[in-house]
């Protein structure tokens, strides 16, 4: 099975052949697949996205360890990850990196946000694409085992499920640190820790399809599709289902 490729490979890799996974990030942590169009922003979701606060928070019961703040960054993220395109988009994931950054600063003792460091970091090393987008993949990495190192389970095992895709996604050596040898340990990890959980059991699935266990893949992707919907997430809810039935689909026609 053919690993997914994203916005731009690195070109000395696929000249040399050099590593397995040479045509980098295929990053989809928790993204969409390539395949889906992207629809234009409107302007007051451009607006919402460039400053300001998620009054939506206010009304909504927030998951253990997810502050209004963090609630805010992921609906911003949400936003530019499924809805925005080309220099826009990693304009947009430019800023996350920094307003992510600033919540780090001011707990740096906040595991998931250091997991949210890291997903903003590794889902713009998809949009820029390349060789620059290597050391956004290595500052993710670092991202997420901070966050590992604060609290394994913080926010359903995030940087459990995220790391281990990461691991997946990127080239191995000698370009990166990519292994699926560690992608599966960390991708199984999570979902011992968190069975229930739509990002852990759709990250694994996509881990068994894209190593050509479609069998297998299936029943973690059924898995993935009758979790719970998650009123707090509502954009990327909306999109990681789509992923799912995207995924299934391609099972069947295989």
């Amino acid at each position: 099975m053919v690993k997914t490729i994203s916005n731009s490979v690195i070109g000395n890799a696929l000249q040399t052949g050099s590593c397995k996974k040479a045509a980098l990030l295929g990053l989809s942590l928790l993204a969409a697949s390539s395949t889906f169009a992207h629809a234009e922003p409107k302007s007051d979701e451009v607006a919402s996205l460039r400053g300001g606060n998620d009054h939506q928070a206010e009304s909504l019961v927030l998951d253990a360890g997810v502050t209004p703040e963090l609630h805010a960054l992921q609906q911003r993220w949400a936003k530019v990850n499924y809805t925005f395109s080309g220099d826009e988009k990693i304009d947009a994931f430019k800023a996350l990196i920094t307003q992510a950054n600033e919540l780090v600063q001011d707990q740096p003792d906040n595991a998931g946000y250091w997991a949210w460091l890291g997903i903003c970091q590794s889902t713009a090393a998809a949009a820029i694409g390349g060789t620059d987008a290597l050391g956004l993949a290595k500052k993710a990495k670092v991202s997420f085992e901070k966050s590992l190192e604060l609290d394994n389970d913080a926010l359903d095992g995030v940087a459990t499920f995220s790391l281990g895709t990461l691991y997946h996604k990127v080239p191995g050596w000698p370009l990166s640190f990519g292994s699926d040898k560690q992608a599966k340990k960390l991708l199984i990890k999570a979902i011992e820790r968190h069975p229930a959980s739509i990002d852990s059991n759709f990250f694994y699935g996509e881990f068994l399809f894209n190593d050509g266990d479609s069998e297998d893949a299936k029943g973690y992707l059924l898995r993935a599709k009758q979790a719970p919907v998650r009123l707090d997430r509502p954009i990327a809810d909306k999109y990681r289902r789509m992923a799912i039935d995207e995924l299934l689909v391609k099972i069947e026609n295989d």
